[in-house]
């Protein structure tokens, strides 16, 4: 045993000298210079299966390195990986092959373009991660561009900017070009223009009931065939505010006998008496996504573009506008629409729920938000990997909350020590127990060579209301103890390893826990002492209750995030 413990400190001495520096290089160089000590630990160990069960001494070695690398500035850590052989391609980690993308030639350029009116839930998440993942392949451009256009139904927040950078750089993601649309506002104007001028399109003043009628039946409302210059000046008109909101739209022309309705010249710009943006004041004159999105992926060069099948007729609308203009339309691929079992994925009713006092924020447990799963303690690496597998699929997916959780399972279960709790404890005192004063337990039944953590016991115990209601009159054993004959009185049975049914306990000098669960509702109860010895952001599991992310660790209180079972 002694030259086993000998040999494995020699390899992971020689395994640090060779290696680990260059894994914390690799990620701190893809996120801004600051390295992620959870992140590294979790990718190595996937590396390196074989490094499991030395998890607390290379944690320390790593704790150690990644304070010198963060005295390095980011291109002295960039020059030092690549003098350590480079970014570490995965070794052990099986590649799931993304469906191939058609006509990818030279030039790759995807968009991610969220609507800053909330941050990323996790359908957002998936039309990120999946442009991100192509974008790699391809060896592309990532654009970011916020979709901020419509100040009066999906207002933009200031603060939503922010939020969902923090989110992509949680998912591992680093836009090349980040652009607001609602900055770009006389761009939209400037080809308006134009296309008033080529004849393509006009202001139309018509009331919007007639105007549908109109439509409904293939024939052109008198706005129509107005000249260019009246055309023109109806929209300086516009952009003057002489016109109020609902007395004049543009319209692009196209074919009225189109077979939908909605590609039947199709509104491009509308006016906003009283928009609310963080960003943008004086400005009443607004395009609509199909308008604003057309123009800015020309200019913006990208070359794909993946949607939602919901979206499918926007190509129908945008390759009238990119005929008139001579340009060449990108390539586009569909995905289903992707939904949560069970919860909200629209950001104007997570808003709502805030507002109305049902939700606490955009972080509450119960809300399927990227800042949910960060506060609960996720992984990035368990959504990147659930939204790889998934794909993007032209049929419609509705994932689980036991789905996710599975992606995030495989990479927390190998890592995360052992601990007991008891939830609503009721206290036993067993009669004439053996004069055993503590008690080792593994901290990872898994990898024995961890260590031991020590509860020092006496002849009072806390055990779990549920148990003492399950199992009272009936023998039961002590996990790591000895058998009894549970009841508030417990009778000492002896020590012998028999099929009872085990359960968990807390010496009678346990710390006071609560874990907030993913209904919002709050888990009571006694946790073991050991658990004070750690640090908040750590991950643990909790014998046959679950896996938990620290919080709040105190000598006399611990607080805490239910991640999964």
């Amino acid at each position: 045993m002694l030259l086993y413990i000998f040999l494995m400190q020699y390899y992971l001495m020689e395994f640090d000298k060779l290696l680990l520096k260059r894994y914390v290089l690799d990620n701190s160089t893809r996120y801004n210079g600051i390295p992620n000590l959870e992140s590294i630990l979790g990718r190595i160990v996937i590396d390196n299966p074989e490094l499991k069960k030395e998890i607390k001494e290379l944690r320390k070695v790593l704790e150690k390195i990644i304070s010198e690398v963060e005295e390095m500035k980011l291109e002295e850590q960039k020059e030092e990986l690549e003098q350590l052989g480079g970014p570490i391609k995965k070794v052990h980690e099986e590649e799931k092959e993304m469906i191939p993308l058609l006509k990818v030639k030279h030039d790759f350029v995807v968009r991610f373009a969220p609507n800053p009116n909330g941050p990323l839930h996790l359908g957002n998440a998936r039309q990120a991660v999946v442009n991100w993942l192509y974008r790699n392949i391809y060896k592309g451009t990532y654009i970011l561009r916020y979709d901020d256009t419509d100040p009066k139904n999906k207002i933009p927040m200031k603060e939503a900017y922010k939020w969902i950078l923090e989110d992509l750089e949680w998912l591992k993601i680093k836009p090349d070009k980040i652009y607001y649309s609602s900055k770009r506002l006389n761009i939209y104007y400037k080809y308006f223009r134009k296309l008033l001028e080529l004849g393509k399109a006009y202001v139309c003043t018509c009331d919007r009931e007639e105007f549908k009628k109109l439509r409904e039946k293939s024939k052109p409302c008198p706005c129509r065939e107005l000249s260019i210059r009246k055309q023109i000046n109806r929209f300086e008109k516009m952009l003057n505010h002489n016109f109020k909101e609902g007395e004049a739209v543009g319209r692009i022309k196209t074919d009225l006998k189109d077979k939908n309705v909605s590609v039947r010249d199709w509104p491009a710009l509308r006016i906003v008496d009283k928009p609310k943006h963080p960003l943008v004041k004086g400005k009443y004159v607004w395009p609509l996504l199909d308008f604003a999105s057309a123009i800015d992926d020309h200019l913006m060069g990208v070359t794909h573009i993946i949607r939602g099948v919901d979206l499918q007729l926007s190509r129908n609308k945008q390759l009238y506008l990119y005929t008139y203009l001579r340009w060449k339309y990108p390539i586009i691929k569909l995905q289903g629409k992707f939904s949560v079992a069970n919860a909200e994925l629209s950001k104007t009713k997570m808003r709502e729920g805030i507002e109305n006092g049902i939700y606490t924020g955009y972080d509450d447990v119960r809300l399927p938000t990227i800042k949910s799963f960060r506060r609960r303690g996720y992984y990035p690496e368990a959504l990147i990997n659930m939204i790889k597998e998934i794909g993007p699929k032209i049929r419609d997916v509705t994932v689980s909350e036991e789905y996710i959780a599975s992606f995030n399972r495989k990479l927390l279960d190998p890592l995360a020590n052992r601990y007991f709790f008891v939830r609503d404890p009721v206290q036993i005192k067993v009669i004439n127990p053996p004069k055993d004063t503590s008690v080792k337990l593994p901290l990872h039944p898994d990898y024995p060579d961890r260590g031991f953590r020590e509860l020092k016991i006496s002849s009072t115990f806390y055990i779990s209301k549920e148990d003492f209601l399950n199992y009272r009159g009936k023998i039961v054993r002590l996990i790591g103890l000895y058998n009894i004959r549970l009841d508030r009185k417990a009778q000492f049975l002896g020590k012998q390893l028999l099929p009872y049914p085990k359960i968990q306990y807390v010496p009678e000098k346990g710390v006071d826990m609560k874990i907030l669960l993913p209904d919002n509702t709050l888990a009571r109860g006694l946790a073991e002492k050991d658990i004070t010895k750690l640090k908040p952001k750590e991950r643990i599991q909790l014998q046959r209750f679950g896996f938990v992310y620290l919080d709040v660790v105190r000598k006399d209180y611990i607080y805490g995030y239910y991640i999964h079972n």
